[in-house]
């Protein structure tokens, strides 16, 4: 009808959050059983074991109970006028009973407690181990949206907080409520009176429950996130301590990271506040029936329908009874904060592969080093095409430079080479076939890369070298080192191949870090080598260094070069021009002593050929 508004009914609306809510705890669950199902018998046996040990807590404390009415109470008592006589005797074995179920429990606690740390280890590394190999092998692409510092976090703290909400606590949920059904059960048979207020815990607390839990998850949630961004934030910077500091930002990074540390406090104390609320609002409720239980016991033991023991036991009972009541605020709390880290892990281990094997992709043969970009288009999202129509081949053998500015297209046509990414539009080809036909593995087996930053890792420098070539013995890592003009400066170091360089290899300087790098390509002695940009930011010296270790890595293979650099055109057999994702120009790489003037002339040609083509569009 016009004119009629809708009226929604707030049960349907509560019904649904609720849903939502268990939805997402069963989610999380449910994708992570896996790694539990797998250690069944250690899951029983700590289920046993928290059997067993709530059978000791249910125990303990009738031998109390029996001391004051069968000993101290002895005279008073009508149903036992055998304790005068036979006290003392009783009195020990009570008290021995008290001591050896106090062992017994202590025992089963502790093995149970061992039993479920090694069980959250197990679990907590094997899912660490998977995420992370989940990490390795997404494509660039993600990893050129994501931050690095909010990954370490998802894969150490919010995988340790799966341990704690998923492993931990249920074991502990299970024992608390074997506890507390069983002690439910003994009120109700000792005294139905009483039991009935201790029994009415349970909804008023799961009905604070059911309050606070709603904004303490979103409280969480937006305490991890800001927690992610300080990671990131430190990761960041101490990566670049250098250009810190060559800046003096040191001031500028610290004010950074407090705004966001400020804010990361703020984010905690709101989560905090809501726990302490719901804590408070649990234990008063506890008191209160405690209090009203005692009023009513004292009453029954003044008119004889209960004894002295009676009220000990039930008052211990209550005690443990609450204690789990007591401790909900914050097993709700590790809930939350277990759930919402799941969800975060969940995100990135639902993420696919944009790059992967396709069906029937097989291992590839010994490349001769023919390679076709074919009508080759591709884009960043949904940015401007970073390369538009590419047709480039090259012959088995030869050498190619690719030069163009900054943005030009350099970098993205050789990742599409070794299938960092996969084109828009058209392939890319070796040897007549197309990339995507073969397996990654065997694919980038055969393709070395020396990049512009030489990437070491912060471990020896033999591993580095290794590293091109995984497994390889001592004499091919020196004898790579040999080739690269290294193994001199490696020699001059106080542990040779075994020093351990530091983090990006900060021990090293450029050139040193480079033939290193060129050291790792040799090693791996692929038929297709990639070059980028190799003497950037060199001296003279460490620059031609640097040159004549690639003059022997780039014998008998398909070399592309990117490059800036006159120098890098030696050696070269052709010289290919690219401007905003297309190929303007190309020709035979120039003599030593037409190297800049035609590198010059080359790129005023490719501008004016773009502007030509801009004009004509």
């Amino acid at each position: 009808m016009e004119g009629t508004s809708v009226q929604r009914d707030p049960r349907a609306g509560r019904l649904k959050r609720t849903v939502r809510k268990w939805g997402r705890y069963r989610r999380v669950v449910a994708r992570f059983a896996p790694y539990l199902r797998k250690r069944r018998r250690p899951m029983l046996a700590a289920l046993l074991l928290s059997l067993a040990y709530t059978a000791m807590r249910l125990v303990e404390p009738w031998p109390l109970k029996l001391i004051i009415d069968r000993v101290l109470l002895a005279d008073r008592s009508p149903a036992a006028p055998e304790a005068a006589s036979g006290g003392r005797g009783l009195l020990w074995a009570l008290v021995g009973s008290l001591v050896a179920v106090a062992l017994l429990r202590g025992f089963l606690y502790y093995r149970q407690r061992l039993l479920t740390a090694r069980l959250g280890i197990e679990v907590t590394s094997a899912l660490r181990v998977d995420l992370y190999q989940h990490l390795q092998h997404l494509s660039l692409s993600f990893h050129d949206r994501r931050r690095t510092g909010d990954l370490i976090v998802r894969l150490t703290s919010d995988v340790r907080m799966l341990r704690q909400g998923f492993i931990s606590l249920p074991l502990e949920l299970a024992e608390g409520v074997l506890l507390m059904s069983g002690m439910a059960v003994v009120m109700l048979v000792m005294d139905w009176r009483l039991a009935l207020p201790a029994i009415a815990l349970l909804p008023i607390v799961a009905l604070l429950v059911r309050r606070y839990q709603r904004p303490m998850r979103k409280a969480v949630r937006e305490q991890r996130e800001r927690e992610g961004q300080l990671a990131t934030l430190a990761s960041e910077s101490l990566g670049a301590i250098r250009v810190v500091q060559g800046f003096r930002g040191e001031k500028h990074e610290v004010e950074r990271f407090g705004g966001a540390a400020r804010r990361d406090v703020r984010s905690g104390l709101k989560a905090s506040r809501l726990e302490a609320k719901l804590k408070w609002s649990a234990q008063t409720s506890v008191s209160v029936i405690t209090a009203l239980i005692i009023l009513l016991a004292t009453r029954f033991i003044l008119q004889g329908s209960m004894s002295v023991g009676d009220l000990v036991v039930f008052v211990s009972y209550l005690q443990l009874y609450a204690r789990p009541l007591q401790r909900v605020s914050r097993v709700t709390e590790r809930m939350i904060r277990a759930s919402t880290a799941g969800e975060r892990v969940l995100r990135i281990l639902e993420v696919d592969r944009e790059v992967r094997n396709l069906p029937g992709a097989v291992s590839a043969p010994r490349f001769r080093g023919e390679i076709l970009w074919d009508d080759v288009s591709f884009a960043y999202g949904q940015d401007r095409p970073a390369l538009e129509n590419v047709t480039l081949r090259i012959r088995p053998g030869e050498r190619v430079a690719l030069v163009g500015s900054t943005g030009a297209g350099k970098s993205t046509l050789v990742s599409l080479l070794a299938r960092f990414y996969d084109p828009t539009s058209g392939s890319v080809r070796i040897d007549g076939r197309d990339v995507r036909e073969l397996t990654l593995e065997s694919l980038r087996k055969q393709i070395s890369m020396v990049f512009q930053e030489p990437l070491l890792f912060g471990t020896t420098i033999a591993e580095n070298i290794a590293y091109g070539r995984l497994g390889a013995s001592m004499e091919q890592i020196e004898r790579a080192a040999r080739r690269a003009r290294v193994d001199r400066i490696i020699s001059r170091l106080p542990a040779g191949y075994d020093t351990v360089i530091g983090e990006r290899g900060a021990m090293l300087s450029g050139g040193q870090r480079q033939c290193i790098a060129i050291a790792r390509a040799m090693i791996r002695n692929a038929p297709i080598l990639i070059m980028d940009e190799l003497t950037t930011g060199l001296d003279g010296r460490s620059a031609a260094r640097v040159m004549k270790a690639l003059r022997r890595l780039m014998r008998d293979r398909t070399v592309i070069v990117i490059t800036h650099d006159p120098r890098n055109l030696e050696g070269l057999d052709r010289v290919v021009h690219l401007d905003q994702g297309r190929i303007v120009g190309e020709g035979p790489a120039p003599a030593p002593s037409e190297r800049e003037g035609s590198l010059r002339s080359s790129a005023r040609s490719a501008s004016g050929l773009a502007a030509q083509g801009e004009r004509s569009a």
